[in-house]
């Protein structure tokens, strides 16, 4: 918990650019998201709000520098945006994600109906850009650590062959320095997957105001400034 704080506070105290686009996603989640999301039906405004909730807890694990801890988290964020989204566009399943536990059918029938795929099907009609960046950031987290894989699990170990004694060292990292590039990694799949969810929240409606195409315009522009001095380190 002391390495953790003292990485936050470092990147606080450092005046990160990737601080200040992650407090403006923040600001802009808890205010200016809701003026284009109806409250109905229920379930979905409460997936939206989820969605949210996980990406808080995404960014407190980056700011942290756990990034291995990053990438389930926003995944998650991502798929219940996209379920919100999918009653949104047909309101009778909302029973259907309701009634989930209420039996082994009701279990599979909401297996079957909700899945990011199913869910995001069709949104490329609305922001073909969004669309894509939020499929990529999907798919691309498995790498990362969403899933137990070689790639997730080893990118945090480093193995030492050649120790004077003969012996192998084998080291794994949870967490990371502010200027490490895993922090940053972490920092930046944020606000990738942030703008992602953000979109797919805010689009979810019939249609797209002036105002919400300017506003997303800008979280974009805040995010790319952010990470331009990075790109290397993803």
């Amino acid at each position: 918990m002391a390495a953790a704080d003292e990485t936050m506070r470092d990147l606080r105290e450092a005046d990160s650019p990737l601080l200040k686009a992650l407090l403006q996603y923040d600001a802009y989640f808890r205010r200016d998201l809701w003026e284009h999301v109806s409250p109905t039906p229920a379930f979905a405004f409460v997936l939206f709000l989820n969605a949210y909730q996980m990406f808080l807890g995404a960014a407190r694990m980056a700011l942290s520098g756990h990034p291995a801890a990053v990438f389930p988290l926003v995944r998650t964020a991502l798929e219940s945006a996209s379920y919100g989204y999918l009653m949104e566009q047909q309101p009778a399943l909302s029973e259907v994600w309701g009634n989930r536990h209420r039996s082994e059918a009701d279990k599979k029938a909401c297996r079957n109906a909700f899945t990011f795929d199913k869910a995001i099907k069709g949104f490329a009609h609305k922001a073909p850009d969004i669309d894509r960046l939020a499929k990529e950031a999907y798919e691309g987290a498995i790498d990362y650590g969403a899933h137990p894989n070689p790639k997730g699990v080893f990118g945090h170990v480093s193995i030492n062959e050649d120790r004077p004694d003969g012996m192998v060292a084998v080291t794994h990292t949870s967490l990371y320095g502010s200027s490490h590039h895993e922090t940053i990694r972490g920092i930046c799949a944020c606000l990738d997957f942030g703008f992602a969810i953000i979109g797919i929240i805010a689009l979810s409606g019939p249609t797209a105001t002036g105002k919400l195409q300017d506003e997303l315009q800008a979280l974009n522009d805040a995010k790319e400034a952010a990470i331009a001095a990075y790109q290397s380190a993803r």
